[in-house]
């Protein structure tokens, strides 16, 4: 997408759902199904990325976009995302010079990681009322049972389970719950 397209989303309040798909699958991608296992979250950490040091977050403070897969790794590495922005600021913050920790709240993730701690990990970084539920259906590497894994946490409390099931969802899309009731 382009500036242009970025704006006009924003304009129309369009939600954008970013999910992987033209992963490397040749050389050392090309055995034991790397390409969905390691490839696509690491294209969706390139496009996270690309979107904070590109400037779009900055441009269109109210744009809508939702991560598939959890954020792919950004979660987990952006301790390291940040310290590269900082330490190489002229390789990273050459088209936006603001930290990428400053964008943590300006989009959303889905729930699908497929381990406890991982969505723990995955609310704590990425924040309680932007992660929502994601099932990656019809596709293998989806949750069989949509929302098992929130429910089986029982550190999470119900109204934390309400948003990551539906009310995250319902914020992201600009809808009420009454409409659904």
């Amino acid at each position: 997408m382009n500036n242009l397209e970025f704006k006009a989303a924003e304009h129309l309040k369009c939600c954008l759902f970013v999910h992987p798909w033209d992963m490397q699958t040749d050389g050392r991608m090309s055995k034991y199904w790397l390409p969905w296992l390691v490839g696509m979250p690491s294209e969706t950490t390139t496009a996270i990325c690309s979107m904070i040091f590109g400037g779009i977050f900055e441009t269109f403070p109210k744009l809508r976009v939702c991560f598939a897969h959890g954020g792919g790794s950004f979660p987990y590495t952006l301790g390291r995302i940040s310290h590269g922005f900082n330490v190489r600021p002229d390789l990273c913050a050459v088209d936006n010079n603001i930290d990428p920790k400053k964008y943590l709240g300006s989009f959303y993730t889905d729930s699908l990681v497929h381990d406890p701690r991982a969505l723990k990990l995955l609310i704590d970084v990425i924040g309680n009322d932007k992660v929502m539920l994601g099932t990656d259906y019809p596709f293998p590497l989806g949750e069989h049972e949509p929302g098992k894994l929130i429910d089986s946490m029982k550190d999470l409390d119900e109204d934390l389970k309400d948003k990551l099931k539906f009310g995250n969802a319902l914020a992201f899309l600009d809808l009420e719950r009454k409409q659904f009731e």
